[in-house]
């Protein structure tokens, strides 16, 4: 059996499930190929039933990283530990020969004057709990 990146993003997506979606802010840039323009980042957050918050970033430019500094109203968050997916290629896979080609990496960021700092690699899908 070979696991997919889809089935990684579906399993880090989990924490979503029956959750209440909180509202998110920012200037998501832009990407461009050839004659196609996409926000450049796309976020989601939402409280899972026992009151932990999640945000999700999805960084769709396949060259750069991106920095994000988030802040929360009504929270004093103090870190925040999750994972990242990514690949070496857009069109990277795994395969029997290479299982592990796309695979979820750690991430974590402490916070720094009241906001959480975090670089999210390109071409790449972020979920963090917020601590």
């Amino acid at each position: 059996m070979i696991v997919t990146p889809t089935y990684y993003v579906y399993k880090m997506y989990v924490p979503f499930e029956d959750a209440s979606f909180v509202p998110v802010s920012f200037l998501p840039g832009v990407y461009t190929h050839k004659n196609i323009t996409l926000p450049r980042v796309d976020a989601i957050a939402a409280r899972d039933t026992n009151g932990k918050l999640f945000l999700a970033i999805m960084n769709v430019d396949p060259n750069e990283s991106l920095e994000i500094n988030a802040s929360f109203t009504g929270m004093a968050a103090k870190s925040l530990v999750g994972e990242t997916l990514t690949a070496p290629k857009v069109d990277s896979i795994n395969s029997f020969d290479a299982p592990d080609v796309v695979v979820p990496k750690p991430i974590s960021a402490k916070a720094q004057n009241g906001k959480l700092a975090v670089t999210v690699p390109p071409m790449s899908v972020t979920v963090v709990a917020v601590e």
